[in-house]
């Protein structure tokens, strides 16, 4: 008797994971430790805001580096379908540090125009925000390429992350340029459309990752097409139940047919098999259970 399932993480799927988080990592921790440095020695509050975005972005990094590792272990006898599960609550945990980011930004900023914003004339702020976007656009081509490559809704996140960084970050730009050539009221109200991106960014993926914790189900269309592939095996007369829930950030599909009474089991357990098959193939799909009843069950 088995207890632990014999499906095991693909190495190759697992290496596009690891050269995913030494992207992100090692590229926020750079731009983290970049504009704290040029914060310090500027008082653009645009800078300051970008620069709590980006040590939100590492803390989130070390969480999705822990995260992803236990997700891409093999089954055991403590989780015997694996621990994919483990994938999307370390999403939630990002999308908590992104806000805490977001709130830091936002408090600096209406600090600054309730006490007053004094006005900018260096342009270090300016080249370093640009650096910063740059390298951030570059991390978002990358991570999303790999997120793409192995459908993993978690990267996925992490790549919107890293746009919506980009965008902060020529926010940012446009609110030293405007504090050095119009207001210093430019500065921390460029700083609170930054904090606007970075809760933006919270939200979506908070909502992502509660879909998958909450188990939630497939929307219309792509039910229609599970049913589409399981009427296409042959001896399967109808579906008459399909049940599909998320379980980490592949779909549970709990499948029920009906096939001539009189197909010996040899041939039901056949047509089990390529339905299996065939939704496995499936790139959202992680588990099948098909059960099969005589025409007029239901």
């Amino acid at each position: 008797m088995k207890f632990i399932s014999e499906k095991i993480p693909s190495t190759q799927t697992n290496n596009q994971y690891y050269k995913a988080m030494t992207i992100t990592l090692s590229g926020n921790v750079l731009l983290a430790v970049m504009k704290w440095i040029a914060a310090n020695y500027s008082a653009s509050s645009a800078l300051r805001a970008d620069a709590y975005n980006s040590l939100g972005d590492v803390m989130y990094s070390l969480l999705l580096v822990v995260g992803m590792y236990v997700s891409m272990q093999p089954p055991d006898i403590s989780h015997p379908q694996g621990h994919k599960r483990f994938e999307p609550l370390i999403g939630l945990m990002i999308s908590l540090s992104i806000a805490i980011a977001g709130y830091r930004a936002l408090s600096g900023s209406i600090e600054k125009i309730r006490f007053g914003a004094e006005p900018l004339t260096e342009i270090f702020p300016i080249v370093v925000l640009a650096v910063s976007a740059s390298i951030k656009g570059v991390m978002f081509l990358l991570i999303r390429r790999i997120a793409d490559k192995i459908n993993s809704p978690t990267l996925r996140t992490t790549a919107l992350d890293n746009i919506t960084d980009t965008i902060s970050s020529f926010t940012a730009i446009l609110g030293v340029l405007g504090a050095r050539y119009l207001t210093p009221l430019a500065d921390p109200i460029a700083g609170i459309l930054v904090s606007i991106w970075i809760f933006r960014a919270a939200y979506m993926a908070l909502r992502e990752n509660m879909e998958f914790i909450t188990g939630a189900g497939a929307p219309e269309d792509r039910r229609e097409e599970f049913a589409k592939v399981i009427k296409s095996v042959p001896g399967v007369l109808n579906v008459h139940q399909l049940f599909t829930e998320y379980v980490g950030t592949k779909y549970l599909l709990d499948v029920h047919i009906n096939v001539d009474g009189k197909t010996t089991l040899h041939d039901v357990h056949h047509i089990e098999t390529v339905i299996e098959k065939r939704l496995m193939e499936l790139d959202d799909v992680g588990r099948v259970y098909v059960h099969v009843e005589p025409p007029g069950y239901d």
